[in-house]
Formats: structure tokens, sequence, C-alpha cells
């Protein structure tokens, strides 16, 4: 055995793992936390999984490529079988678990949505904009009526385009 495979022998014992090179495709469709991609032999591989592990936990991160994107995949054991994206040229979206609190970028809809497991920001910025359409303050004459026609048009631009923004 020469000098390099003695070493790349060494190191394979040590790390206890084989070379593993980068697997290049297209996103071909979205499945859930897998897609299937098109590899540039043009065979189509599926069940390709989006984060490390496929499972129903509440702590996560997944990155959701694009339909049509370039990615980078990784096989776990050498095989097409158990193959992982590590990078997409392009997100879809981006959604991420931790601890009750969930917070989604997702590029379809141009949205971002915030919640735990108490509240949304959407229902935060709702509840907001129907009490100021109803504010009244006390004065000398008494309590005033409801905001002037043009503060309640103006709420409702401002209402629009909280809404244009969050889900």
């Amino acid at each position: 055995m020469d000098k390099a495979a003695q070493i790349k022998a060494l190191i394979k014992s040590i790390v206890d793992a084989d070379a593993n090179y980068p697997v290049r495709g297209v996103v071909e469709s979205i499945e859930g936390q897998t897609c299937s991609v098109k590899l540039v032999t043009g065979l189509i591989v599926s069940n390709v999984r989006l984060k490390a592990a496929i499972s129903d936990t509440a702590d996560y991160l997944l990155i959701t490529p694009k339909i049509g994107s370039d990615v980078l995949m990784l096989s776990g054991n050498g095989t097409l079988d158990d193959l992982t994206i590590i990078k997409a040229d392009q997100a879809q979206s981006m959604e991420l678990s931790q601890g009750g609190l969930i917070i989604l970028i997702d590029s379809a809809d141009s949205k971002v949505m915030i919640k735990n497991n108490d509240a949304s920001l959407v229902d935060i910025m709702n509840d907001l904009a129907v009490l100021l359409k109803q504010l009244t303050v006390s004065t000398p004459m008494g309590p005033s009526g409801v905001p002037l026609p043009n503060t309640i048009d103006a709420l409702q631009q401002w209402e629009v385009k909280f809404n244009q923004l969050l889900k």
C-alpha cells in the first residue's frame, strides 16, 4: 500500500467515515420534509431529506428549496438511498420551531409568520387595529366619539400593509 493510501486508511479509522463528495441535482418536487431531485445524469431520486432527520419533534429548522433550484446533497451511507440536501441555491421557505416559538418566512406568498403557543403577531396586529378603530378618550365634555373618518381610513391602509406582510 502506498503512503497516500495508508494515510487515507488511517484517517478513515480515526473518524470512522468514508469520503463523501456532494451530489448535484435540481429539485423536481417537494413532499413534506423530503423532495425528489433530478441528478445531472437524468436519474430522479425520491425521498431526499430536507433536514438531517425526518421527525415530528417540536424543535427543528426546515429550509425548503424552490422547485427547479440547484442543490447539493450528501449521502449518510454512500448510496443514493440516504441523501440529505445540504445546500440549495433558492429557498421556497424557511421555518424555525424552537421551544414553542415558530418563525416562517415563505416566498410563495411573500409573508412572514411569527407565533408561539399563546399568540401570533398577525392576531396581535389585528386586535390592535380593532382597538384603535373603537378608541374613545375622556374629555371635559365626556367621552369622545370614535376616531374621525380620515383616521379610520389611515388605520385601514395600515391593516392592508401589515396583512400583506404577516400571515
